[in-house]
């Protein structure tokens, strides 16, 4: 019997065709990811020049990655900056491309959030935060319960560091920061960290700062994580010089739930030159990026009484962090900077010494020059969407653009307490709100092709557990994509699984999306890129093209990418299993019992009474075959089924192929099955 996976893979694309009219196309789609900013008619004929060029390749569509979609919407956004946004767009689609707009920026939201209401971005909660009243009750002084680290200038030798036995680790007594030694790693053959575990308390924010100095170094890596819960607090590489002098960098993390995460720093999997490190410092710290606005509720109480709560302007002056005051603030442009103090008004009923705590929200930029994402649930950033998208739409309402949600690399998610207070996990969240953002644009633009990022709703990448500062599993995201959307897969990692995923090919996730390969990523050699990611696609039905991805603008490599795909395109093609039963006739003469072998054998037919050519491979699958019986002389198996190659070629209409078919049979019963026939490779 044919098993159900083969029935449900064979449906879902059927039905998939059926809804969206769409078919495999015998050419590839062929996009590009164009950088936009145009500032003048320069910018302008630069671009323009690139669209001429990528056109005479062969590219049928681009991706434009313009700040613009995102800015339209602000009062202050002069309006020849949309023009020249719509006259590029528009130039595009006169000559035959398809198009696509960078929008919806819920994974890099620091560009929106700079210009609309830094407050805006997901936090997580820090919890029981003290501070103790200074001798003139006029501010409060941030208490640090961290007990400190064992030889934190490598002064003591060996001591607290060396905990994880890895070899390439030793004291230099001759190049140091401070004291008389640091801790150096030179030319790595494999892992090269100094290890020490930390006591901290859960829900508290901490600062880390560590001197460097390097000398021709290349491969260096910071991280603070937790074996028992499997959370990475924090995690990036040093982003020091290859030779530069002593430099320190600074870094929070939020504890969470952990109490004993450890710190580790140096080489993962070999290194060269050398890094000297010294004058490690942990302490706890407070209010660094801390958020204002409902979702994000601070409190101040007694933490012995916790009842006894204080209140802002009558007992304290209010608080905020000056990096991100709406409208003056810098934004996130760093990974630690000195907490705001708080000052306390002159009517406070605090006294001098008094202990007090504070409970509050803050966000931990992911990457060195910022990185934060936008709450789901705020009613700011939901007013914000509402209006960017009617800017947009209206502004490209002419192109015929389609829309590319940017759902990607969600560091930041289901956090705050406007999230939490919707009950979902952040995967039920996700869907919804990827969901809610879909209709929006189709109530815009019903018209407009919509596209996403694969990552976020794909567990073999991103939609998992414990990703970056997502508080839960990403896990069932992709319960919310609906059908229509083309996925834009750049999970190069696991292309294959990937693309099989969002193929409708695994049972936890059995709807078939059209699919494009957002493959290259900067590897210098466009037209090995190209191959590995068709390689990668053989036998997957759904994928309609790919696109050549450049985040460093590079587009020396666009001719060979094209190049490649085209050439490459007819095998993925043929590679794909379609059921042809319907357009086939199966025959077979009686079966004969071969006296010598014992196997009773027969001529099987398949005869084309379509009005089209079946292209080859042409494979017949035997399903509900009679119990007992096993074929002796088939291809292979496909689906718990026997199936046998008819013909490696084409089969033209009116047109037959046959093979012998063999069976063992020991009942000699009746031999009983029904035949259904493929074209392309099982």
């Amino acid at each position: 019997m044919l098993k159900l996976a083969s029935v449900v893979r064979f449906l879902s694309v059927f039905f998939l065709l059926l809804a969206y009219g769409y078919a495999q196309g015998s050419q590839p789609e062929l996009w590009w990811w164009q950088g936009m900013e145009p500032d003048n008619p320069t910018d302008i004929a630069a671009i323009e020049a690139n669209i001429d060029q990528a056109i005479g390749y062969g590219y049928t569509g681009v991706a434009f990655w313009e700040s613009s979609f995102s800015y339209m919407s602000s009062r202050n956004w002069p309006p020849q900056e949309t023009a020249y946004v719509q006259q590029v767009v528009n130039y595009a689609r006169s000559k035959g491309l398809k198009t696509m707009a960078l929008a919806a920026p819920y994974g890099y939201s620091d560009s929106v959030l700079l210009r609309t209401n830094l407050n805006w971005a997901e936090g997580e909660h820090i919890t029981g935060s003290q501070f103790t009243v200074n001798a003139s009750a006029t501010q409060l002084v941030p208490v640090n319960s961290f007990s400190g680290l064992v030889n934190p200038g490598f002064e003591s030798g060996m001591t607290g560091w060396f905990g994880l036995g890895d070899p390439n680790l030793a004291i230099d007594t001759t190049v140091f920061h401070s004291g008389a030694a640091s801790g150096v790693i030179t030319n790595a053959a494999g892992n090269a960290r100094f290890y020490q575990v930390l006591n901290v308390t859960p829900w508290r924010q901490y600062h880390v700062r560590y001197w460097v100095k390097t000398q021709n170094f290349s491969g260096g890596l910071i991280e603070v994580y937790d074996a028992t819960s499997g959370l990475s607090l924090y995690s990036y590489s040093i982003t020091a010089s290859p030779t530069q002098d002593w430099t320190a960098f600074d870094f929070t993390f939020n504890s969470r739930t952990t109490t004993q995460p450890a710190l580790y720093f140096g080489v993962w999997g070999g290194s060269t030159g050398s890094i000297w490190f010294d004058d490690i410092l942990v302490e706890e710290t407070s209010l660094v990026y801390v958020l204002r606005r409902p979702g994000t509720p601070l409190t101040i109480y007694n933490p012995t009484n916790p009842s006894t709560v204080y209140q802002e302007g009558e007992d304290v002056n209010a608080i905020s962090d000056p990096n991100i005051l709406s409208g003056i603030g810098v934004g996130f442009v760093d990974q630690y900077h000195t907490p705001t103090t708080v000052t306390l008004p002159g009517g406070t009923s605090l006294k001098a010494g008094q202990t007090v705590a504070i409970d509050y929200y803050a966000v931990v930029p992911a990457l060195p020059e910022g990185d934060v994402g936008m709450c789901l649930t705020d009613t700011g950033p939901q007013a914000w969407m509402q209006n960017n998208v009617q800017v947009i739409t209206a502004a490209l309402a002419s192109t015929g653009t389609g829309y590319l949600l940017s759902y990607d690399e969600m560091r930041h998610m289901d956090s705050c307490a406007a999230c939490k207070a919707k009950n979902m996990t952040p995967g039920q969240l996700l869907g919804w709100h990827v969901g809610q953002t879909y209709n929006l644009f189709q109530s815009l633009a019903p018209s407009a092709q919509m596209y996403v990022w694969s990552d976020m709703f794909d567990p073999f990448h991103n939609a998992g557990p414990n990703y970056y500062y997502v508080e839960g599993d990403i896990a069932g995201s992709w319960a919310g994509l609906p059908p229509q959307i083309t996925i834009l897969n750049w999970d190069l990692w696991n292309l294959t699984n990937s693309l099989n995923w969002f193929a409708g090919l695994n049972t936890q996730q059995p709807t078939p999306f059209r699919q494009i390969i957002a493959g290259y990523y900067d590897t210098g050699d466009g037209a090995t890129a190209a191959s590995q990611e068709i390689s990668a696609a053989l036998g997957i039905p759904g994928v309609a093209g790919l696109m050549y991805t450049t985040w460093e603008g590079d587009y020396s490599q666009m001719q060979a990418f094209a190049n490649t795909v085209k050439s490459n395109w007819p095998s993925y093609n043929s590679s794909l299993t379609t059921n042809v039963s319907s357009q086939v006739s199966v025959t077979q003469t009686g079966f004969a019992r071969n006296r010598a072998t014992g196997l009773w054998v027969a001529t099987l037919t398949v005869k084309n009474t379509g009005g089209a050519t079946l292209t080859g491979p042409l494979e017949v699958a035997f399903t509900n075959l009679t119990s007992g019986v096993a074929m002796t002389n088939n291809t292979g198996t496909y689906g718990g089924s026997y199936y046998i190659t008819v013909a490696t070629g084409s089969l033209a209409p009116g047109a037959s192929a046959s093979v012998s078919v063999q069976f063992t049979n020991p009942s000699n019963g009746f031999i009983g099955y029904t035949a259904v026939t493929y074209n392309g490779a099982l």
